[in-house]
């Protein structure tokens, strides 16, 4: 978890120079804050919560600030939860739509999850195969 809050405490940094000079200042002041208060945070619901936040920040930061001749692109990604309740981020094309195909699931799995997201999307049963709803 370290890891991952320092990560994006680096992210927010470098989103933080792109502000006019007027904001700059109290933008990183308030982030040197926010991070110093959360480090010795040992409730594991609010470190989550903390590090949901630093996300939301970073992505309102990549709406509102210029990007500078120069900078990287951000890479696109996504933040989810994954099974164990651990904070995330997805890349695009590594997400959910191929774990079955990696072996991440075993195909029982897969079908099961196939059939619950089935029945939430549509609110009925899946058919059985080879019937039609016509």
């Amino acid at each position: 978890m370290r890891h991952a809050v320092l990560s994006k405490y680096r992210q927010l940094l470098k989103l933080i120079h792109r502000l006019p000079h007027n904001q700059f200042g109290s933008a990183l002041q308030d982030a040197r804050e926010r991070m110093r208060a959360g480090r010795l945070e040992q409730n594991p619901e609010r470190q989550l919560n903390g590090l949901k936040e630093l996300a939301a920040r970073i992505g309102y930061l990549r709406i509102v600030t210029p990007r500078m001749p120069g900078d990287v692109a951000a890479e696109a990604g996504t933040f989810v939860l994954n099974r164990e309740g651990e904070l995330v981020e997805s890349q695009g094309g590594s997400g959910a739509s191929n774990r079955a195909a990696k072996g991440v699931l075993s195909m029982d799995e897969a079908m099961r999850l196939n059939r619950d997201h089935f029945k939430r999307f549509y609110g009925a049963d899946k058919p059985a195969p080879g019937k039609t709803f016509f």
